[in-house]
């Protein structure tokens, strides 16, 4: 009986000491991909592009949340600004001219970046994967996709959101609410499943 009581403590003991080996190499692993662990070119080679070559209603909508004429709508706007302003970088000259050719992704792709990361709630090393980016790229890219998208949103009519201005106009929108949720009176709109930070 005190043979099996201390095998156990020792195997307790055993176990603790090799988890703490163990997790030390994993405590300083970084979760981020390398351009070797990342296929060929972005614009060709990526799961996006393949996403993008297709132009399946069905697949915008369950990976970004908009339908394809829906995306490219947003995607005028977004282009024009894409197109005309550098990257802000360290090594960058804001004033600089745009270097298109050198970029990871174009503009229909940086708006992709944006919106998967708007719809879903995937890691980097996920969106890494998806657009066949490094972590960096990744960063700036949706750091200044944000920016474009929400400028080209600001004058963009269809994207517009109007508020009831009159009791007759928001009773609908309240009905509505109502009958789905009792205890919201007087609503006219909320929001739920947003990933954005709060």
């Amino acid at each position: 009986m005190a043979t099996r009581r201390r095998r156990k403590d020792d195997n307790a003991v055993a176990l603790i000491v090799g988890l703490a080996t163990m997790g030390g190499p994993l405590r300083q692993m970084r979760t981020y991909l390398t351009r070797g662990d990342l296929p060929g070119d972005p614009l060709a080679d990526s799961a996006w592009a393949y996403l993008w070559s297709a132009q399946n209603n069905r697949a915008f909508i369950t990976t970004m949340g908009v339908d394809v004429h829906t995306f490219n709508t947003i995607l005028t706007p977004f282009k024009t600004l894409w197109n005309s302003e550098t990257i802000p970088r360290g090594n960058v000259n804001p004033q600089g001219e745009p270097q298109l050719a050198r970029r990871s992704l174009d503009a229909a792709r940086c708006l992709g970046l944006v919106l998967h990361w708007f719809f879903s709630t995937m890691p980097c090393y996920l969106l890494q994967q998806l657009f066949a980016i490094t972590l960096a790229v990744c960063l700036q890219y949706l750091d200044t996709g944000l920016r474009h998208l929400l400028t080209a949103l600001k004058d963009f009519k269809p994207a517009r959101i109007v508020w009831p201005s009159t009791e007759c106009a928001i009773q609908p929108y309240s009905d509505a609410i109502e009958k789905t949720f009792p205890c919201l009176k007087r609503c006219f709109g909320f929001v739920d499943g947003v990933n954005l930070p709060v």
